[in-house]
C-alpha cells in the first residue's frame, strides 16, 4: 500500500508565504538538520473558530419528543464551537516532519511491545483494512465495536468523552510520555524546542487581518502576488513593523488551571499536523493500564478514538468499568475530566418479535430506567442491535447541504439576470447531481482547472505561467452510504437515502427554472 507523502503544500494564506513542492529538497534539508530546528523562531499561529450545528433531543410537558438548537434547563445554543490554531507554512513542515518521520514510527513502535494494546488506539493512525487495499476508516471502527456487541450478545456499551481534550492536556505528563516514545531520559535541543514551541505557543487572531467590512484587504494581497509573495504580509520586516503599530495583537497561551493557588499553562493547539500524534503518545500509560486491567483481567472491550471512548462488558461491571475509568483518567496519568452529559450507557437484550429473537438496545439513564430501541452512537453511526443506520443529523445534514446548494444556485442565476439583461434564469444541473445524487457516486476525471502562478523570466520580473491541474471526483455522500452499507453487510443503510433523487428534483422545481423540462 502506498504511503501518503508528510509534506504537503497548504493552500491557506498565513505570515509567511506560500511553499510548494519545487521547494521539498531545500526545505527537507533544513528540517533534517537538528541544529536548524533547535534554532529555528516559530512565527505565532493564526486563530479561528469553527462552529457545529448541534440538535438536542428534548421531551415536550406531553411527553411528545422534539429537536431543537437551544438545551432545556439552560436555554443556551447548543452549538459546538471548536478553536482551530493553525501554523504558518515552514512551521507546519516542521511539525509534520517529526509526526511522520520521527515520532509517529516510535509511537507504533512502542505500541507493538504490548501484545493487543495497538487494537485499542483507532484515530490518527493508518491501519491496514481487512480487505488488505486501504486503510481502517470510522466504518470498520465503528463495526469492530458492533459486531463485539453481537459477538457478546446480551451486554452493556459505554460511550464517554474526554472535556476539552486538546486544551486541558498536561504538560509535564506531555514531556514525560514524549521522552519515554524516544527511549530518553531528556529530549534533544530540537524536540525540546519543538515542545515548547508547541505548549508555549503564542497566536493572532483571523479576525485582526480583516478590514471594517469584514473582508481582507484584496487589492493589497493582489499586489504582494505579483511579486511572487501570497501571504498576509509583505515580508517579516513589514510584520514587525505592523506589530509594532498595535495593528493586531500576538496573544500567548491562554489554556491554564488553578492548583493550589497557582496558575498553570496546559493544553496545545488543535489543528497543527503533530497535534493528533501528540494526543495519543499522551494517552499511552493511561491506554495501558486500561488495557492490562480491563480488557486482559476482566475480558472488558476497550477502544479509544481521541476523545471518545468505548467500552463493552458485562450488565453487572458497568460501575466498576466506569469508576475505573474516571479514576484513571483524572488521576496522575492523565488529569483530565470527562463529560458527564456526554455519557452513554446502552443495554443489549435479547427480544421476541413476531416469534423471533433478536438482539435489542435499551438506552439507560443515570437513575437506572431503560428506553427501548435507543441506539448505540458511535462514529457517526447508529447501532440497534438489530439493524446499523447512519446517525440520522448526518443524513439531515446531506439534505440540508443539498438545499443549500439548489438555494445558492438560485440567487446567482436571479443576480446573472440582472446584471446582464438575459431572459432565462438558468440552473447548472450537472454539479448538483454530482454532489447530491446517484450519479455522483462513482469516481471519475473532472475538466482540469486552469490556474496562474508566479515565476521569474530571465529579465528577472515576475510573470504568470498557466498550469491545468487536473480534478477528480472521488464520490459524494451516497457513495459513502454504499461503502458503509458494504463493509457493515447493513443494506437499512442504503434505505435511508432512498428519496434523494425525488426530493433534488422537488426542491430545483421550487425556484422554477426557465431550462427545466416543463411536465
Amino acid at each position: 500500500m502506498k504511503n501518503k507523502d508528510w509534506f504537503k503544500v497548504r493552500g491557506y494564506r498565513h505570515i509567511d508565504s506560500k511553499i510548494t513542492l519545487n521547494e521539498k529538497r531545500k526545505v527537507l534539508s533544513k528540517l533534517s538538520n537538528p541544529e536548524y530546528v533547535a534554532k529555528h523562531a516559530f512565527l505565532p499561529l493564526i486563530y479561528k473558530t469553527i462552529t457545529e450545528r448541534k440538535y438536542k433531543k428534548l421531551m415536550d410537558s406531553d411527553g411528545v419528543y422534539y429537536r431543537s438548537h437551544f438545551g432545556r434547563d439552560t436555554g443556551e445554543s447548543t452549538k459546538k464551537v471548536r478553536p482551530i490554531h493553525y501554523a504558518c507554512h515552514i512551521d507546519a513542515q516542521i511539525y509534520a516532519y517529526y509526526n511522520h518521520k520521527i515520532l509517529s514510527s516510535a509511537y507504533e513502535d512502542l505500541l507493538r511491545n504490548t501484545t493487543g494494546l495497538s487494537d485499542c488506539i483507532s484515530a490518527y493512525r493508518s491501519i491496514v483494512a481487512p480487505e488488505g487495499f486501504r486503510n481502517k476508516s470510522n466504518v470498520h471502527f465503528a463495526k469492530d465495536a458492533f459486531d463485539e456487541v453481537r459477538k457478546r450478545g446480551e451486554c452493556i456499551a459505554i460511550a464517554l468523552d474526554v472535556k476539552s481534550f486538546f486544551s486541558t492536556l498536561d504538560h509535564k505528563i506531555l514531556l514525560e510520555r514524549w521522552k519515554e516514545v524516544l527511549g530518553l531520559s531528556f529530549l534533544p535541543p530540537d524536540h525540546f524546542h519543538v515542545y515548547k514551541s508547541i505548549t508555549q505557543f503564542r497566536y493572532v487572531s483571523l479576525n485582526d487581518f480583516r478590514t471594517v467590512k469584514g473582508g481582507f484587504d484584496e487589492r493589497e494581497i493582489s499586489n504582494y502576488q505579483k511579486d511572487g509573495i501570497d501571504a498576509f504580509f509583505r515580508s517579516m520586516t513589514d510584520f514587525r513593523e505592523r506589530l509594532k503599530a498595535k495593528e493586531f495583537i500576538v496573544r500567548k497561551n491562554q489554556f491554564h488551571k488553578e492548583e493550589n493557588g497557582k496558575r498553570y499553562l496546559i493544553g496545545i493547539p488543535q489543528g497543527l499536523p503533530i497535534s493528533a500524534l501528540l494526543a495519543n503518545i499522551y494517552m499511552y500509560r493511561f491506554d495501558l493500564v486500561v488495557y492490562n486491567e480491563l480488557c486482559l483481567k476482566r475480558n472488558v472491550f476497550y477502544r479509544r478514538y481521541s476523545d471518545d471512548i468505548v467500552l463493552v462488558c458485562s450488565i453487572n461491571q458497568r460501575e466498576y468499568v466506569e469508576s475505573f475509568i474516571r479514576e484513571k483518567i483524572s488521576g496522575e496519568l492523565a488529569k483530565l475530566k470527562l463529560s458527564e452529559n456526554k455519557t452513554e450507557r446502552t443495554i443489549f437484550e435479547e427480544f421476541k418479535v413476531n416469534g423471533k429473537t433478536r438482539l435489542q438496545s435499551y438506552a439507560l439513564s443515570v437513575d437506572g430506567k431503560k428506553t427501548f430501541n435507543i441506539p448505540f452512537n458511535y462514529l457517526g453511526f447508529q447501532f440497534y442491535g438489530y439493524q446499523t443506520l447512519i446517525k440520522n443529523n448526518r443524513v439531515s445534514n446531506f439534505y440540508r447541504r443539498m438545499k443549500r446548494a439548489v438555494r445558492v444556485q438560485h440567487i446567482k442565476a436571479d443576480k446573472a439576470k440582472e446584471k446582464s439583461l438575459i431572459a432565462n434564469k438558468v440552473i447548472y444541473k450537472t454539479r448538483l447531481y454530482r454532489l447530491f445524487s446517484y450519479k455522483g457516486v462513482k469516481k471519475r476525471e473532472l475538466s482540469s482547472r486552469r490556474r496562474y502562478i508566479l515565476t521569474k523570466n530571465r529579465l528577472d520580473y515576475w510573470t504568470r505561467k498557466p498550469i491545468d491541474i487536473k480534478r477528480r471526483h472521488r464520490g459524494n455522500a451516497l457513495k459513502y452510504a454504499q461503502k458503509a452499507a458494504e463493509i457493515m453487510d447493513a443494506p437499512e443503510i442504503n434505505r435511508q437515502y432512498r428519496n434523494h433523487f425525488r426530493i433534488l428534483q422537488d426542491t430545483i422545481k421550487k425556484y422554477n427554472f426557465d431550462n427545466l423540462r416543463k411536465d
